[in-house]
């Protein structure tokens, strides 16, 4: 478990960068560290825009999503989540460490 209280280290960032103009990188409290391309970052929005309330299905097409979306803005939201300012002018998601770390492992392991 990490510092918050019941929280599990896999699930604790640690620290946040860009990683260049295209990626985020986390490091977590279990000593692991991930690069997420943000393009995935924001096809993943679960906002009301971007997936159905009520069944969890995605309303965002990924057409629609540039390959060179950038984040103009990250913050944190409390000690759960992050928060981004797209460039698509989208700003409404938030994003939580657990889904984050999950998108993590998700987009390395398709990685050549």
């Amino acid at each position: 478990m990490s510092a918050q209280s019941g929280v599990p280290a896999r699930v604790t960032a640690v620290d946040i960068r860009r990683e260049g103009d295209d990626a985020l990188g986390i490091d977590w409290a279990d000593g692991s560290a991930s690069v997420i391309p943000l393009r995935e970052i924001r096809l993943a929005c679960g906002c009301a825009v971007c997936r159905d309330e009520l069944t969890g299905a995605p309303l965002l097409d990924p057409a629609t999503i540039p390959t060179d979306i950038r984040a103009y803005r990250i913050a944190p939201v409390g000690n759960y989540a992050l928060t981004f300012d797209w460039s698509d002018s989208h700003s409404t998601g938030i994003y939580p460490w657990e889904m984050l770390r999950e998108l993590a492992e998700r987009t390395e392991t398709q990685r050549p």
